[in-house]
């Protein structure tokens, strides 16, 4: 066997194992996403398709717990995993582009057969604070800049939006209203 037929057997070779390898990982469902420990299990992020379908998956170890579109990117922006109801993670969901760059949802792990999913929630803002207070009781606090375009301060008038906050407590997200201005 020569070298130039011996070097094009290992090459079909090493290309044969990363197909497998792809295969086996697309199987088992895993790798193309963030992925958190719970006690439940392993909570992941799952693009499904192509890259230009913009279709994901979340996932408590192979159960879909959420199936959404319309995404580019969708990421973990915080975990909580010692509160009283569960394990809570907050998700975003970016559109890639500057018209409404994020979206947010709460995500509660309370065991392997229950995952609680919110609705989507947030002022388009992709830069949310994230607090939990605990005291009197635990609590998530998402507060939102006031989202805007830049162009909108060149309007006659323009006002920045007020800042906006949803808590989240007892597996409840509502979004706090400000004091009206007398």
């Amino acid at each position: 066997m020569t070298n130039r037929r011996r070097t094009a057997m290992l090459a079909a070779a090493a290309a044969l194992l990363l197909l497998l390898n792809a295969h086996a990982r697309a199987q088992a469902g895993g790798g193309d996403g963030e992925t958190l420990t719970t006690k439940a299990g392993v909570l992941g992020i799952h693009r499904v398709g192509d890259e230009s379908d913009f279709k994901w998956e979340l996932r408590l170890g192979r159960k879909a717990v959420l199936e959404t579109e319309g995404s580019s990117f969708v990421h973990f922006e915080a975990f909580f995993p010692n509160l009283s109801e569960g394990e809570v993670a907050i998700v975003s969901f970016n559109s890639g582009g500057n018209g409404c760059p994020a979206q947010f949802r709460v995500v509660r792990v309370v065991s392997a057969e229950r995952v609680d999913v919110s609705e989507e929630f947030g002022d388009c803002s992709d830069s949310p604070d994230i607090t939990l207070k605990q005291l009197p009781e635990a609590e998530l606090q998402i507060r939102f800049p006031g989202f805007y375009q830049l162009w909108q301060e060149r309007e006659p008038g323009f006002r920045r939006p007020p800042p906006t906050t949803w808590v989240y407590r007892k597996g409840v997200l509502r979004e706090l209203k400000p004091a009206r201005r007398k």
